[in-house]
């Protein structure tokens, strides 16, 4: 079940991104993982923002970005 802070950071990511309805599914799934495993999804995009990944303007760019999100989400702890 999604919390009211995973829906806030998915519209984030949502906004600052070009997401298929599968991107959109995958990036929900990650998010419920990192609050699983206490990982800060906030800091999550604040790197990918520091590294130029965020925001993106074309679904290319959006799917790079979300595999380094599931990424840093994986590695986290």
């Amino acid at each position: 079940m999604e919390t009211a802070k995973e829906t806030e950071i998915l519209d984030i990511f949502s906004s600052e991104m070009v997401l298929s309805e599968a991107m959109k599914v995958q990036l929900r799934q990650i998010c419920i993982y990192a609050r699983i495993a206490g990982v800060d999804m906030e800091e999550i995009r604040d790197r990918l923002h520091n590294e130029g990944l965020l925001p993106c303007t074309d679904k290319k760019g959006s799917k790079e970005a979300l595999q380094k999100v599931y990424s840093y989400a994986a590695c986290s702890f």
